[in-house]
């Protein structure tokens, strides 16, 4: 087996231990991975932009991505870091439209590809396999609302406690860092810096979270959901 051959079943190997493509049953992954193609991105490189006409499936291996979208003013929004064992793709190839989002390499990044014109084949061959794909549309659209209902939550603590417990469950890979930036963060749930700041310094003293340069670590995933859904959260906590 060449080196090519080798990292890409190991590409696979990695991904079958997690998210939507460990489901799967094992003769669905196995027809997958005939057709799949490894990839990799360099931190901040685009890997397809919203409009973009569809080109395959991607799913994550190792690495993060920049999940944006373009807003009405014209800027793009980031909504959502994505980690390994993400998939995305499906909407846009399967109802032959344009991409609605831009994606892009938050870190050096691995990804394995579907082509389109292998995975339609596949589908044509068996349409029983759009049910999976069904499954990948439903989970990613969870993820949509879950993002979208952390918005509307107006503590700023308790929004930022959702945020991490979501970002945490996406990481099935590494050490259980969570690469994010304070000002990254930040944008993700829309609070300035500051306010972001003095929201993390809280948890960090509660031995929650530990907090390093770029980088954000949960060490009590129950704590923050605790958090999260006490009513009580918001009173002043005891004094030393």
């Amino acid at each position: 087996m060449n080196k090519g051959a080798s990292d890409l079943a190991l590409a696979i190997r990695v991904l079958e231990a997690q998210g939507w493509f460990s489901q799967r049953s094992k003769a669905t992954r196995g027809r997958l991975a005939a057709i799949a193609k490894l990839c990799h991105f360099a931190k901040d490189e685009l890997i397809y932009l919203a409009g973009d006409p569809p080109n395959g499936v991607f799913g994550l291996v190792s690495g993060s991505l920049n999940i944006s979208y373009p807003r009405g003013d014209g800027e793009d929004y980031t909504a959502h870091r994505a980690g390994a064992g993400f998939w995305i793709g499906d909407v846009a190839l399967f109802s032959d439209q344009p991409r609605l989002v831009s994606m892009r390499a938050a870190e050096p990044t691995v990804m394995v590809h579907l082509p389109s014109r292998d995975l339609l084949r596949l589908m044509r061959e068996d349409p029983r396999l759009y049910g999976d794909f069904y499954t990948l549309t439903y989970d990613n659209f969870r993820t949509t609302l879950r993002l979208l209902s952390n918005l509307a939550i107006p503590s700023a603590n308790k929004r930022l406690a959702d945020r991490l417990i979501l970002e945490a469950d996406g990481r099935g890979d590494g050490d259980g860092w969570i690469p994010l930036s304070q000002p990254e963060l930040a944008k993700l749930i829309a609070v300035s810096v500051p306010t972001l700041q003095r929201a993390i310094r809280r948890f960090v003293e509660d031995g929650i979270l530990i907090s390093s340069y770029g980088r954000i670590r949960v060490l009590d995933r129950g704590a923050l959901m605790k958090f999260c859904t006490d009513q009580s959260s918001q009173r002043q906590r005891r004094k030393p």
